[in-house]
């Protein structure tokens, strides 16, 4: 699954033993922003979107990296009292994406095509307090493959702390492509962009766990947990306009979402999530969402599986757990 944003430009890497913190965007009244690394090295083109906001290198392939959570985020709005699941995995995403840019040579421009994203969080240290919740990111680089002193693939380990405490862990393996490559694989498609189409109608907010209507990815079918993905406005976080393909952070949130109406009315918060990306979810392809219960590996939690498929073909899997009610 690629995460693209075409910018021209190279970024070198950067010496061992150095702390970064870059940036000097103005922060909006009334937001609590510390300063932001550029956007173009984390894919993300509003500034308040961005949650890692320094980084430091250890050794060849360990890193430790600073984030950011917002409370008041205008997407990644608060469950229960805790912060948003997908908010792990962006983290996780930008870390990866950071260290590419500024530490294993990949230049701006290039494309990440992102074959997992699993993590594991810890409910009990992810209270939102009154304001941004400040995080310390261990990186660890391994299975890494260089081409001509670039990055071409890796797989990234990271634990994230609060106050010295782990809030969450987890990995995702990342492959690495020029722009003259992607353009082969993409073919016709690279042109392909989001319609403006009237949206299916949604289903009810409440039932995924959204803040309004306007946030829901799901529009209902016929079928008992079967849905058709709508890309709703939203926000910028989750929906970029350069994008030749639906991203895949929307397509995480689209199956939480699913696993939340799947098992609605009960309240189902997931802290385990874990994604397999088969291939690239197109624009102007309808795209079925298919939740269904499964074992779980662990006593008093539930697991659903969440599967997107377009035309017959299966186009990312997740797996979600979360403790039962009681716990």
């Amino acid at each position: 699954m690629s995460d693209t944003m075409h910018v021209s430009g190279t970024v070198q890497p950067r010496a061992p033993h150095q702390t970064h913190s870059e940036g000097n965007h103005r922060t909006p009244p009334g937001r609590h922003h510390a300063p932001c690394v550029p956007q173009e090295f984390v894919h993300r083109p509003i500034v308040d979107d961005i949650l890692v906001t320094s980084w430091h290198r250890l050794d060849d392939s360990r890193f430790t990296l600073t984030a950011q959570w917002p409370h008041d985020h205008g997407y990644f709005t608060p469950t229960h009292g805790r912060h948003h699941l997908i908010l792990t995995g962006e983290t996780i995403r930008q870390a990866g994406l950071l260290l590419c840019h500024t530490e294993l040579g990949v230049p701006v421009g290039h494309h990440f095509i992102l074959g997992n994203l699993v993590y594991t969080t810890h409910p009990e240290h992810l209270a939102v307090g009154r304001g941004p919740t400040r995080l310390t990111i261990d990186v660890t680089c391994s299975r890494m493959r260089l081409r001509g002193g670039t990055l071409s693939s890796g797989h990234f380990a990271m634990t994230l702390r609060k106050a010295g405490r782990i809030v969450a862990t987890g990995h995702s393996d990342v492959t690495v492509t020029s722009p003259a490559v992607y353009r082969r694989i993409r073919g016709e498609r690279l042109a392909a962009r989001r319609t403006l189409d009237p949206l299916p109608v949604p289903v009810p907010h409440q039932l995924t766990g959204s803040a309004m209507d306007s946030d829901v990815l799901l529009s209902p079918t016929d079928g008992s947990g079967r849905w058709e993905l709508r890309i709703a406005p939203g926000h910028g976080a989750m929906v970029n306009p350069a994008n030749d393909h639906i991203p895949g952070m929307l397509l995480l949130d689209a199956a939480q979402q699913a696993a939340r109406a799947l098992t609605a009315p009960r309240i189902f918060v997931p802290y385990a999530f874990g994604t397999e990306f088969h291939r690239y979810a197109e624009h102007g392809v309808p795209c079925t969402l298919a939740a269904r219960h499964v074992p779980s590996a662990l006593p008093s939690t539930t697991t659903v599986q969440v599967t997107g498929c377009q035309e017959g073909k299966p186009v990312f899997v997740s797996t979600l757990t979360a403790l039962d009610a009681r716990h």
